[in-house]
């Protein structure tokens, strides 16, 4: 088997972006949301993942997947391979704005439903070790959740270090499905008890592809070795630079201080100069050396 990487644009919308198969969206989402019971989906509506702007000009927004189960809530699934800074600032963007985009003109708030937002990382951003983290907007005094209408939750790859072995919840199997499935050569045991996430390396083996999209993949892979590499060159062309600009800067005190140095030197030898003047002329008028010492301080 020859597993496609699922971080990638076209696997993973060929994983979790089909309508056919909107089970395997539905169970990673219950897992890595933690929905059980009266909150698990239940079934899911595939949403085009473009949201045009309201007014013109204004900035458009394409998504990885976009979701809405029975009830109306809304989910958003994106994934980011590349540090960017401003991505916690995108999450807000883009679900508020399909929040906003539920409501049509002359309908009530009290149809608004609840947007999840679930960003996939291949970077850490957030402090702590756990590898999935939930943010709220909670009372700042009681700790309350009672506004409930948008939620956070990220997946850093980077913290995720489970072996195979050490797979001891769903969530566990997702993640490390993401992480690690363009390692496998064969389905593992642990992932293959899990029928959505067997199903899921099914639709990642490039064997069952189209040539049309095997290649669209291998694209993005000379894409993403390109931007490594340009990112790698970065990094140590900002690294010269900084040594450089630290070495110059270290340099310039040097000198500073060198040069200070000099000029304290030679005003003392200036003083010094000076005082022996003065008792040269002290024993020239009579008085004898220890007095003419004592006298100057010397």
């Amino acid at each position: 088997m020859n597993f496609a990487d699922p971080r990638s644009d076209i696997a993973f919308k060929k994983i979790f972006g089909s309508q056919q198969r909107s089970h395997i969206l539905i169970s990673f989402l219950n897992a890595t949301l933690g929905f059980c019971g009266d909150r698990a989906i239940a079934s899911l509506q595939i949403l085009n993942p473009y949201q045009a702007p309201d007014i013109k000009g204004l900035k458009e927004s394409i998504l990885d997947v976009k979701a809405k189960d029975v009830i109306g809530r809304e989910f958003i699934v994106e994934i980011q391979l590349e540090r960017d800074a401003a991505f916690s600032k995108r999450a807000v963007y883009y679900s508020a704005k399909s929040y906003s985009q539920q409501l049509g003109k002359g309908q009530f708030y009290d149809g608004l439903q609840p947007v999840y937002f679930l960003g996939i990382l291949n970077f850490s951003v957030f402090e702590g070790d756990n590898p999935l983290s939930r943010h709220l907007i909670l009372n700042d005094e009681t700790r309350l959740q009672e506004i409930k209408e948008l939620e956070f939750n990220f997946i850093e790859l980077p913290k995720f270090l489970k072996k195979e072995d050490q797979l001891s919840s769903v969530v566990d199997k997702w993640i490390y499905f993401l992480k690690h499935a363009v390692e496998l050569e064969t389905v593992p045991q642990s992932l293959g008890s899990e029928p959505a996430i067997r199903e899921a390396l099914e639709i990642a083996d490039q064997h069952n592809w189209s040539n049309a999209e095997v290649d669209a993949y291998e694209h993005w892979g000379i894409r993403e070795r390109a931007s490594l590499l340009n990112l790698e060159r970065s990094v140590r062309e900002a690294t010269a630079a900084a040594t450089a600009a630290a070495a110059a800067h270290f340099q310039s005190e040097l000198n500073a201080e060198t040069e200070k140095r000099q000029k304290a030197e030679a005003e003392r030898q200036k003083a010094e100069a000076k005082l022996h003047q003065a008792l040269a002329h002290l024993i020239g008028t009579g008085m004898n050396e220890a007095e003419a010492k004592g006298l100057l301080g010397i």
